[in-house]
């Protein structure tokens, strides 16, 4: 790219982005992508019946206390830049039915030490984070679960071996992404994780039952209504902490005219010189 072989590159890491962005013959373009970044629990609690580990996982407010300790917006200002923003419903917001007038948990460390402390642990406790991917992004959360009294071991696995455990019921808290298949409807990231299927750790059947009604609704106002219920559900139970949104770096020659979208498909066919 910089020696004018190539004319557009993307996914390029954000520290080689600034470097090429200061090249005039070159546009770098932090877009936003459908992937988000977000921690789920174990709410079902598999690892305590299927495993005999203690959960506190099963605990509300331990759930509420760790999305209350988690500074998104420290995340996006540092570690993503570009068009990233901290999200709090669990999905990506241009999707269909990705209800935002939910609970948000803005970041208030000092609110998630008095949950974990009703909780029965107002001294923290020992756990382990399981990861797949961006390690600077889970060290991040580590560090604010610590300011709280959580003593979290960063564990990053292969995303095969970290999907077993997880199914298995041995992962109790896990630092996943998902990026819906640029699929823009919440039918492609909360229904897959909220039905009883192999990724759901929550198993709530009320979600369940609103989500499956959606899914199989062709009206867009009454599964706009029930996506509502379902995620505003999820986010009450603090099932998830959703946190951010990826970014994709294009960089790309300043001859030609392309412009990026949240899916993460290049339209080529778009594209022209200048």
């Amino acid at each position: 790219l910089m020696t004018g072989s190539l004319d557009w590159i993307y996914l390029v890491p954000p520290d080689q982005a600034e470097k090429l962005a200061q090249i005039p013959s070159l546009t770098v373009t932090p877009a936003e992508t459908m992937r988000i970044g977000y921690l789920v629990f174990d709410a079902a609690n598999r690892s305590g019946k299927e495993h005999g580990m203690d959960n506190p996982y099963v605990k509300l407010k331990v759930r509420q206390a760790i999305n209350y300790a988690i500074n998104r917006d420290s995340i996006v200002r540092n570690l993503l830049g570009g068009q990233s923003r901290a999200i709090y419903s669990a999905c990506f917001p241009s999707q269909f039915g990705c209800e935002q007038n939910v609970k948000q948990y803005k970041y208030n460390p000092a609110k998630a030490k008095k949950l974990l402390a009703e909780a029965g642990y107002p001294n923290g406790f020992e756990t382990i984070l399981y990861g797949y991917r961006d390690r600077p992004f889970a060290e991040a959360m580590i560090s604010d679960l610590a300011a709280v009294g959580i003593k979290a071991k960063l564990m990053i696995l292969k995303y095969a071996a970290l999907r077993e455990r997880g199914r298995s019921g041995r992962g109790q808290m896990q630092f996943l992404t998902w990026g819906s298949y640029s699929i823009n409807d919440v039918s492609a990231i909360t229904s897959h994780f909220f039905e009883f299927e192999a990724d759901d750790l929550a198993r709530d059947p009320v979600v369940k039952d609103l989500l499956i009604e959606a899914d199989t609704s062709i009206d867009p106002s009454k599964r706009k209504k029930l996506y509502s219920e379902a995620l505003k559900r999820i986010a009450d139970q603090a099932y998830w902490c959703p946190m951010f949104t990826y970014v994709s770096n294009n960089c790309y020659s300043k001859d030609l005219d392309f412009t990026p979208y949240p899916d993460a498909v290049p339209r080529f066919f778009q594209a022209k010189w200048k």
